[in-house]
């Protein structure tokens, strides 16, 4: 069963960092986080989710969530998975036209497992303890802008709010600058943007690590700098 919001107590021993959707690439990730000198012993990493999907690497991302500083959010392309391992062939063909060809090289039932990680391992939200302050992270969108809908869930999400969480685009498409209300800040992925967006107190990732033609590349930000930034620019 797929779990609505994780929460994560405060990192009183490192930093915590948030990055942008990682479709497949892995060392493009390995790269970044040598680069800002991550310390897995301390530090932790927090994904806005689509691990998986249009880069050479899809279960090496997926396999991060077993990591102790790994945390992630379902995707859209997590669930369009678990849908097509499932035995969804509408979601099986959709993902073959939007970077899922590499499933062809693996029999379903090879794949059965990797929906069970992502079940166990991947909320639609997670909720993080930044220096008495908390930190957002959902896939496309908080429903209804209000995070007490997350925090007071019972039980299994229905259709509508894992379609809310992973696959509406309205805040960054039309410009939101109300901020989602119960929660500091939030992290979300999913719409393309061409660096990363302050949108009220929400804040877009989604570079495009995928579309190198477009000059995309991956976000990595600690949650700090983010925290201070929505201080400057309320």
């Amino acid at each position: 069963m797929t779990q609505v919001l994780r929460r994560l107590p405060d990192n009183t021993q490192g930093r915590d960092w948030v990055i942008g959707d990682l479709h497949g690439d892995y060392a493009a990730l390995m790269q970044a986080l040598e680069q800002a000198a991550f310390d897995p012993q301390h530090d932790r990493l927090f994904s806005v989710g689509d691990l998986i999907n249009r880069g050479p690497a899809s279960l090496e991302c997926l396999a991060l969530v077993n990591e102790p500083w790994f945390f992630a959010v379902q995707g859209n392309h997590e669930r369009l998975f678990m849908q097509a391992v499932q035995g969804d062939r509408h979601a099986l063909a959709s993902l073959f036209e939007h970077g899922g060809r590499w499933m062809g090289l693996h029999s379903l039932d090879s794949l059965r497992p990797w929906v069970d990680l992502i079940e166990a391992k991947m909320p639609l939200a997670l909720e993080v303890a930044v220096a008495g302050q908390t930190f957002g992270i959902v896939h496309a969108q908080v429903p209804q802008d209000q995070w007490a809908v997350l925090t007071q869930w019972q039980g299994e999400p229905d259709a509508e709010l894992v379609r809310v969480c992973t696959t509406l685009r309205q805040r960054v498409r039309e410009g939101w600058q109300h901020p989602v209300q119960g929660i500091d800040a939030v992290a979300c992925g999913h719409t393309l943007v061409k660096k990363p967006l302050q949108l009220g107190n929400v804040f877009a990732l989604e570079t495009g690590l995928c579309v190198p033609e477009l000059d995309g590349y991956l976000t990595l930000l600690p949650m700090t700098q983010l925290l201070a930034q929505l201080d400057r620019h309320p």
